[in-house]
Parts: C-alpha cells; structure tokens; sequence
C-alpha cells in the first residue's frame, strides 16, 4: 500500500538545512557591509549634536553666571588675563556646579547658585559624554576634555597665549568674544589630521587648524 500524501509531508525533515543558513548568513553580512557606513555616519552626527547642545550649555552658564556676579568664573590668582580650561576644566565647572566643597568654589560661587547641571558618563573608567566623578572633568561625547577660554582681563578678546588658542588666531582671526568652548572631535587633537591615540579616529583637515575639521566649536 502507497502512504498518503499526509504521511509523506509528516516525514519531511523540518528546519533549515547548511545551505540555507549559508546563503542567510551571507545576505546578513552583506547588509551588515552597506549599513555600516551609514551607521557610522549617524553615529558621528548625534555625538556632534551632543557636543553643540553641551557646549551651548557651558557658554550659557558662563552668562548666567556673568548676570549673577557682573564678573566671570575665573580665579585671577591661578588663572591670570585671559583663562584658558582643558584638562583641568573641572576648576570651572566646580564652580558653576556649585561643588562649595572646594575652595575656589567656595570663593567664587558665594551665593551657592547651581549654574551647571552635568550629566555623569556612564564608563567612569573611560569616560564620554559626561563628567568623570572622582576627577570632576567633563568629557566629551569622543572622550577629549572639554575646552573653555573666557576673557578673563575684560578687554573684549580672547588673545591669551595659553596653548591651543595661538592657533585659532592665524586660522579663524581675533576671537572678540567674552566665552567660547570647544571639542577636539574624533581625532582627540585640535584640528583634523591622524587620531591622538587608538581611542580615536583620524579626520580630514589639517593638524592645528579648526577650519575644515571635526572640532564642534561654540562660535
């Protein structure tokens, strides 16, 4: 006796077989291939987009602080004429965070007033996008500290010598602002050019020039 039709579908293996899962495995890495790059590009966007609306906080709070004080957050005594914040942005943000636990914050934030709310990064161990608790430094979104210059003799522009505002002199012309910041970008340098460490990536532009580069600026 025959077997049914019925009989026969039953007995059909079921599931992929290696050929099938080859040929999805493949249409998967190619898609992956053509996406990517377009990943990275969205990617790029949002983290500059990050640093904009950080930056646009950082000058705000500068003002702010200006309409508070009729002065800006600099102490003359470690940081004479213009001042000029990287590494050690942490001695500005202390103060308009309201950190009254330090002594500079203490002397230049009086009236306690909360100018600043930073969010923290969420890899402590290697921060991004955020403030590094046990350092106080604020990152970018990248992993570069960001950089603030405020015209802290009062005369109208930003012509301190303190490296890396030199540079912008001869790329951009005189900075007639009271408060700028800035960010490095991928490349982790000021300018385009090869990435400062592994951490980064390479730009186009020239190393030491802003114009034509990643950097995200405030002006």
């Amino acid at each position: 006796m025959k077997p049914s039709p019925r009989i026969l579908r039953k007995a059909r293996p079921c599931g992929f077989t290696l050929i099938e899962l080859l040929v999805v495995i493949a249409i998967i890495a190619i898609l992956a291939g053509l996406l990517y790059p377009v990943l990275a590009v969205v990617i790029e966007h949002g983290r500059k987009v990050q640093a904009v609306n950080d930056e646009k906080q950082i000058i705000g709070a500068i003002s702010a602080y200006y309409t508070e004080y009729q002065k800006y957050p600099v102490d003359p005594a470690t940081k004479p004429g213009d001042a000029v914040y990287s590494t050690d942005n942490n001695s500005l943000f202390d103060v308009l965070r309201n950190m009254t636990g330090t002594t500079i914050g203490n002397a230049l934030n009086s009236r306690n007033v909360p100018f600043l709310q930073v969010p923290y990064a969420s890899n402590q161990n290697s921060p991004k996008g955020g403030l590094q608790v046990s350092s106080g430094i604020w990152y970018d979104p990248w992993g570069s500290p960001y950089n603030v210059a405020i015209d802290g003799d009062y005369d109208g522009v930003l012509n301190s010598t303190a490296s890396p505002l030199p540079n912008f002199y001869s790329d951009v012309g005189p900075l007639q602002m009271g408060a700028i910041a800035w960010s490095f970008g991928k490349n982790g340098l000021l300018g385009g050019g090869p990435a400062a460490a592994p951490a980064f990536s390479s730009e186009s532009g020239t190393p030491g020039k802003q114009s034509g580069s990643g950097d995200v600026v405030s002006w």
